[in-house]
């Protein structure tokens, strides 16, 4: 406790009577608060995240999974224009759900390398089409037994779109030399994928008293994995899924194919759900009428209050660059490739605010990230 004389104490007695519980004592990183109080921010954060975000977001990708299938097989059955067209339209909706849910890839979710299963990029289509002109029987237990980069939504992708139009798709599905083994890949994908999200959920369950319990402040702390998974998944938007598209790496040369789902045009739309999913885990702010615990709350109490409004004009400034982008990335990066740097500077910036200001201001330990070395 802070130690003032008897004039100091009868000035500010008021004042004290509402404070001394929280200036109490200091953690291993300096944040002069009382460790209880510390400890019942974090666990209101913790359940606002799990209960709200994570388990939401899991329910809502199960069940846009199943939809997907199920159009994925119509398509299989009845191979139309129309039934192309419904499927694309299911892969797009779990994709949006499934990259506001990629922010949570920590603890045992990550050790399970599940998230690779679901979604890697880029996708083998070499593999791909190597396993279609062959003569295995191709079912799920065919597509389970290889590896991430030939699987997944990366991959369903692959098989439903194309950069040109939807009728060379629909060739490859009808006309095209093994169109039928074609579809039977597509199809145990879907079923693949279907047995991917019940894992994911299960393993969430069984991580929850984990989750949530973890309230210490070192590198298995819960708040801690969260600093870095937001700060690993802004990495992997500045330097792979717009650094590398707009040639950083190469002198400037722009690469399409370098962007996350070019075929479907669908590249900016999951930096837009990325930047949501990291918005609402700041803020705690998942719904309508419920208590909003977030790191902003968690700055205001350590005083951090000019952190707090800067990073909140971050989101706010990565939100208008990307509505600043009026078309697809892929055309964007040759018609007005500024609005594409000027995107990537935005989410550099926040990225700064989260990796540095804010893990110095609550005392994160960040870690080496896979995107460090790129």
């Amino acid at each position: 406790m802070l130690h003032f004389n008897k004039k100091i104490l009868i000035v500010f007695s008021a004042l004290l009577i509402i404070t001394s519980s929280l200036f109490i004592s200091c953690d291993d990183k300096g944040v002069t608060e009382d460790r209880y109080q510390i400890e019942y921010y974090r666990t209101a954060q913790l359940k606002n995240i799990y209960n709200n975000g994570i388990v939401t977001l899991t329910d809502t990708f199960g069940q846009e999974v199943i939809q997907l299938k199920e159009s994925i097989n119509n398509l299989k059955q009845t191979t139309t224009l129309n039934n192309l067209v419904s499927a694309q339209n299911n892969w797009k909706d779990v994709m949006k759900t499934w990259k506001q849910l990629e922010l949570y890839n920590l603890g045992a979710i990550q050790n399970s390398f599940i998230h690779f299963e679901i979604n890697r990029w880029e996708t083998n289509t070499s593999l791909i089409n190597d396993y279609i002109d062959g003569s295995d029987a191709i079912n799920e237990t065919y597509v389970e037994s290889k590896g991430s980069s030939a699987k997944g939504l990366s991959a369903i992708e692959f098989l439903l779109f194309s950069s040109e139009n939807n009728q060379t798709v629909l060739n490859t599905l009808t006309t095209a030399l093994n169109s039928q083994r074609r579809l039977d890949y597509l199809l145990a994908l879907s079923e693949n994928l279907e047995k991917k999200e019940t894992k994911l959920k299960t393993l969430w369950t069984n991580s929850e008293d984990t989750f949530l319990n973890s309230l210490q402040n070192g590198i298995s702390g819960s708040q801690n994995q969260l600093t870095n998974a937001m700060v690993s998944l802004i990495e992997e938007i500045v330097i792979s899924k717009l650094g590398k598209p707009l040639g950083e790496k190469t002198g400037g040369i722009i690469s399409i194919n370098s962007l996350e789902a070019y075929r479907s045009g669908f590249s900016l739309e999951i930096i837009n759900q990325h930047l949501i999913a990291l918005e609402k885990c700041y803020s705690g702010n998942f719904k309508q009428n419920s208590i909003k615990w977030g790191y902003d709350n968690y700055l205001d109490l350590i005083g951090s209050i000019t952190l707090n409004e800067k990073i909140n004009t971050a989101f706010a400034n990565c939100k208008l660059k990307i509505e600043a982008v009026k078309n697809p990335l892929r055309e964007e990066l040759i018609n007005n490739k500024q609005n594409v740097a000027e995107l990537r500077s935005s989410f550099t910036n926040l990225l700064v605010l989260i990796k540095v200001d804010l893990a110095n201001a609550i005392g994160s330990t960040i870690t080496i990230s896979d995107n460090d070395g790129d």
